[in-house]
């Protein structure tokens, strides 16, 4: 009996906490999931509730993205730059790298790298979708060559 009490309030928090998100399309590069309204202000996607996966550098992003009332919501980049912002060795795990990589000077994404054997693994984060997968690689190339340079 009392499974049934708690189990129909569940479904809708459930429901209600998945129903504000929403996604950022950012040209033909990338789609950021997950951004959420939190007490009135804008959450962008987190991992395990606590650590940022993409943070907004540019301020006109940010309004567009606050004054969008769509599910999915289309911002135009004006290139197809990035930058390594930040590379360091995570305190809890060898062989494994944290990197923050600046796309354009408005999105500022993690990157979690991995060493096994003689070859990495980079993992963007689960809420970023990389549609152009030549930018990808090219990311992906300059990390490995990041990392190796600190080896």
């Amino acid at each position: 009996m009392w499974l049934r009490r708690l189990l129909l309030p569940a479904c809708v928090l459930f429901w209600a906490a998945g129903a504000g998100a929403a996604t950022l399309v950012y040209g033909n590069l990338l789609e950021v999931r997950g951004i959420a309204w939190q007490d009135g202000r804008l959450q962008m996607p987190l991992s395990r509730k606590k650590y940022a996966d993409v943070r907004l550098l540019d301020r006109s992003l940010y309004q567009f993205l606050v004054s969008c009332q769509e599910e999915k919501c289309s911002f135009s980049p004006v290139g197809k730059e990035y930058n390594i912002f930040s590379l360091r060795a995570a305190k809890t795990r060898e062989n494994m790298w944290i990197a923050q990589v600046d796309v354009n000077g408005q999105l500022l994404i993690t990157f979690l790298i991995f060493k096994r054997a003689d070859a990495f693994s980079i993992k963007p984060p689960d809420e970023v979708l990389f549609k152009d997968k030549g930018f990808l690689e090219a990311v992906e190339h300059s990390l490995k060559n990041q990392i190796k340079a600190h080896i």
